[in-house]
């Protein structure tokens, strides 16, 4: 029997849930996979349970996809593929995590825009990366308001 979850995906099994994507088409994933965002995202603060998806093995792109909002999905890349010393600049408190014991259990995502049919003007957003602590399952968007990056830095450069 399926029933909806809090999460807004179906059961379909003890661990296993059916989440509606309209970019992947329905897909079947462990409950264990699901990542809450207490917070939500910016501009989307009832946003609260994704999953992540890989774009394709050995791409540096990951999809942050709701399980309640089919058609709802960011993508996302490491923010140190486009600023290697990117860690300096988060707060203390996050820097700490990253660096810590635990921080294998730390993950660290920034949200990417890529205008349609110019993906060389392609831009992450650096003030508000994605914070997932793989362990608990949990996730947060940062605010990193005292930082001279944008919410639009290239990811290519100039000579490209």
């Amino acid at each position: 029997m399926q029933r909806v979850s809090n999460s807004g995906a179906e059961e379909i099994g003890q661990d296993i849930v059916a989440i509606q994507t309209t970019r992947f088409g329905e897909i079947s994933m462990e409950r264990r996979r699901i990542i809450h965002f207490p917070e939500g995202i910016l501009g989307f603060p009832h946003e609260q349970s994704f999953v992540i998806l890989e774009h394709k093995p050995g791409s540096p792109f990951w999809w942050l996809q709701s399980t309640v909002t089919p058609e709802l999905a960011f993508v996302m890349m490491s923010p140190f593929l486009v600023e290697k010393d990117y860690l300096d600049a988060l707060p203390a408190s996050e820097k700490r995590l990253l660096e810590g014991e635990e921080a294998s259990n730390y993950v660290l995502f920034v949200l990417v825009t890529i205008p349609k049919g110019q993906v060389k003007k392609m831009t992450v957003n650096l003030l508000g990366p994605i914070l997932i602590d793989s362990k608990r399952r949990i996730g947060r968007q940062l605010v990193l308001a005292n930082s001279s990056y944008s919410t639009r830095h290239p990811v290519v450069g100039e000579t490209c």
